[in-house]
């Protein structure tokens, strides 16, 4: 079951997304820099990139999910197109008969 995301989840997914990434780039200049992390930087700083790495698959599925639907949406527009044409060339094909029908 689809859960209907709303603007205050997506404001808050953002919040803690730029909160986390803003915490790594702390974390990585003192990685930089050659200071020690104690255990427990070394635990967020982990949970930091499968939280980015898991948000960054997850963003790679819906975008594959996008790019089928507008495929999908795309053969079906195709093939009302040929629809319609056919049912014009029908059209044309019976006011043609009805034309030469008449005395």
């Amino acid at each position: 079951m689809s859960r209907r995301r709303t603007r205050t989840d997506r404001t808050q997914r953002d919040s803690a997304r730029d909160a986390r990434r803003e915490s790594l780039f702390v974390l990585l200049a003192r990685i930089e820099r050659c200071a020690p992390l104690t255990a427990a930087e070394a635990g967020l700083l982990r949970a930091h990139v499968e939280a980015e790495l898991a948000e960054g698959d997850q963003a790679r599925r819906s975008a594959a999910g996008q790019a089928a639907a507008v495929r999908r949406e795309q053969q079906r527009t195709r093939a009302a197109e040929a629809a319609i044409t056919e049912a014009e060339q029908d059209r044309e094909r019976a006011l043609a008969t009805l034309r030469d029908a008449r005395p």
